[in-house]
């Protein structure tokens, strides 16, 4: 049997562990050779070395998991249990001297999200959820907001280094007719963690990864939010559109730009409690 706690408390001293390596080199990033995957898509060492720590780490602790980062793919074994890592989400952010970067860690254990952490080293802000037990960040429980208006709402708007303009520029033209702000970071994990503690409404990115996505996710859903039932981490990985919104939103905004995406039925926040949740903008 899995002891989620155990993993928990494991990740939560990786994850910081990393973060501190990730900012010796944010602090030192004149030295860093830093080099281009795509177009506006950069990497550099600090990557590939704090994510060989986390996984490192991890493995050490539990030999049998499986891990799946994004600078170095699949492995460890080849289990039910599977850690998915973004070393450095932000990372155009992080060459460029902006804060706005992030590490991140999930757990996948047969094929059910269970554990999701997001640390932000320089604020010194850990978030951490695990499935049916809410959202932290710090050690203090988090919430959504209760916004249930577009016109009093702001959302974080991600958008991909391979997305074309044409769909999210419509995207925010359409919010920004119902007058919606909204903020763009460079970094969704971020984004979805500001929506997990309220400090936004919610987000939204047509196209992103498992490493980019789940951990933010897992944070929304058990902060009381509701999400899209994202389905990236399959017999191969894929892109996949994001949604995370208080649950006051959700009918607002699917009404206001016609997006057509499952809503995902969580233990923590059943199907059933959707409706008085949309009706009073709200948890439930």
């Amino acid at each position: 049997m899995i002891d989620m706690e155990q993993r928990l408390q494991q990740a939560e001293q990786v994850i910081r562990e990393a973060g501190k390596l990730a900012r010796g080199f944010y602090d030192n990033r004149g030295d860093l050779t830093i080099k281009l995957k795509g177009v506006q898509d950069f990497v550099s060492q600090a990557d590939a070395e704090t994510e060989d720590l986390i996984a490192s780490r991890l493995l050490a602790a539990f030999p049998h998991d499986g891990i799946l980062g994004e600078e170095r793919g699949r492995r460890g074994g080849d289990t039910d249990a599977l850690w998915v890592i973004d070393p450095i989400d932000g990372t155009a952010n992080f060459v460029r001297g902006l804060s706005w970067w992030c590490v991140a860690i999930a757990l996948v254990v047969h094929d059910r999200l269970e554990l999701g952490l997001i640390y932000e080293p320089v604020a010194d802000k850990l978030y951490t959820a695990r499935r049916g037990h809410g959202a932290f960040c710090n050690g203090q429980p988090i919430t959504v907001s209760s916004t249930s208006r577009l016109d009093s709402a702001c959302l974080g708007i991600g958008m991909g280094h391979d997305e074309a303009a044409g769909p999210h520029t419509a995207m925010l033209e359409t919010l920004l007719n119902t007058r919606c702000q909204y903020r763009r970071l460079g970094s969704g994990l971020l984004l979805l963690a500001l929506a997990a503690e309220g400090a936004t409404d919610g987000f939204y990115e047509a196209r992103m990864k498992p490493w980019d996505a789940l951990a933010g996710l897992l944070l929304v859903r058990e902060a009381g939010g509701i999400t899209n039932d994202y389905e990236g981490l399959g017999d191969f990985v894929r892109a996949e559109p994001v949604l995370a919104l208080a649950p006051g939103l959700w009918d607002p905004f699917i009404a206001a730009t016609g997006a057509a995406l499952p809503v995902f039925e969580t233990q923590s926040y059943p199907a059933t409690a959707y409706s008085a949740a949309r009706a009073t903008g709200g948890r439930v």
